[in-house]
């Protein structure tokens, strides 16, 4: 299922969508990310930098947060203003705050690294003002991308 609503005025433009907890699901998010960056004239690096660090969150969610196989298990909301793109990022998944997933290190060799956490590593380098909480059920991971 897949929800959608465009919103434009003079100030504001924003999208909103709701995902199942299936990584089929994840060509519907690229191309929703592609229609708000489109209307907004963020193509190339913005676009592809969006849809990395949501994919990214959204992939987690569905493989290691409990959201495999739940009905509207994710929330986006995508704003743009004053020169960023705002990212609300909400799953129905256990409770987990990327935030506190330690950095990877980078200049280990390969077989001495932990598995994963590098998707966490792509949003952070990505994304700035990251900020979570958890409201009620849901994981709230709000972040901006400048644009």
């Amino acid at each position: 299922m897949l929800r959608v609503r465009l919103c434009h005025n003079r100030h504001l433009s924003q999208l909103s969508f709701t995902l199942n907890g299936d990584l089929a699901e994840l060509a519907h998010m690229m191309t929703e990310v592609e229609r708000f960056c489109a209307a907004q004239g963020l193509m190339g690096d913005p676009q592809f930098q969006l849809t990395l660090a949501i994919d990214e969150l959204f992939t987690n969610a569905v493989r290691h947060g409990g959201c495999k196989g739940v009905a509207a298990a994710v929330e986006i909301r995508l704003d743009a203003a004053d020169g960023a793109v705002r990212v609300e990022f909400r799953d129905r998944g256990t409770p987990f705050d990327p935030l506190t997933v330690p950095p990877p290190d980078l200049k280990a060799p390969l077989e001495e690294r932990a598995k994963g956490g590098l998707g966490v590593h792509f949003v952070r380098q990505i994304m700035q003002n990251l900020q979570y909480d958890r409201c009620g059920e849901w994981n709230r991971l709000t972040m901006e991308l400048p644009t």
